[in-house]
């Protein structure tokens, strides 16, 4: 069976996008479409795909249509997909959104998005059809695609932004007072990822029993602790009251 041809609406930015990152749709896709027919057709010759088109007529013989523009964007681009009628029985990618495949407003939608920079792994959601879909080009592409609960996307971005910008501060904060207590920079963080790292492997080996039953009277005796920096006394403190407030509920509540 022949893997179903792609289009691919996009703009400019679509190189450093997932869908660059991905051989197994790159080679189906048989159609460019972007703001002018001169940036679709910049796009399908650096990405080295399909032909550009002019209207989203051009599209019609796809199997499938992939839909990668910034956010600002996405409102104009399903308003623009929903009047092409000849479009709207097939099945359509939202790539790259913090929004859901609701945005695309079309009855067989999905949307995907890569958790991490190598994108081996695919989360998903939206409709049984578009899913199978992915779930094909996954496997195709030697990736595993997690498919999430409806609606579960801001559940899911919470998780990433958790573990990665809103994580910096704290990874920073504990280089830096190990540095001011008198480390290297080099030592400091190779401290922090082992210690970071072991603490990711015990909770995802124990879950909320990582959180060990002395932690509490620990953490509440360090609380007042001077640290001589007023950031570093700052994000200690903040760090103890959160982490208080996070497991002592749910420990109460085991």
């Amino acid at each position: 069976m022949r893997p179903p041809k792609a289009g691919l609406i996009c703009a400019g930015g679509v190189r450093r996008s997932l869908v660059a990152r991905m051989p197994a749709l790159l080679a189906t896709v048989c159609a460019v479409k972007a703001g002018s027919l001169r940036v679709a057709r910049r796009i399908a010759n650096a990405l080295r795909i399909g032909s550009p088109v002019e209207n989203y007529c051009g599209l019609a013989g796809c199997d499938v249509i992939w839909v990668a523009v910034a956010d600002d964007a996405l409102d104009r681009v399903a308003r623009e997909l929903a009047a092409e009628t000849r479009l709207a029985g097939i099945p359509t990618v939202l790539c790259d959104s913090v929004r859901d495949s609701s945005a695309l407003r079309r009855r067989a939608a999905a949307s995907v998005n890569a958790p991490d920079d190598d994108g081996r792994m695919l989360v998903a959601e939206g409709d049984a059809l578009a899913l199978r879909y992915l779930r094909r080009l996954a496997a195709a592409d030697g990736r595993k695609l997690v498919e999430i609960h409806p609606g579960s996307k801001a559940l899911f971005l919470a998780g990433v932004r958790l573990a990665t910008d809103l994580a910096l501060p704290w990874i920073a904060a504990a280089v830096e007072s190990l540095r001011a207590a008198g480390f290297s920079r080099i030592d400091a963080t190779r401290a922090v990822e082992e210690l970071g790292s072991r603490t990711a492997r015990s909770y995802a080996k124990a879950g909320w029993k990582a959180w060990r039953p002395g932690a509490a009277a620990e953490l509440m005796r360090a609380l007042n602790a001077r640290l001589g920096d007023p950031r570093l006394q700052e994000m200690h403190r903040d760090g103890i009251e959160r982490a208080l407030r996070f497991f002592e509920k749910q420990a109460r509540s085991s």
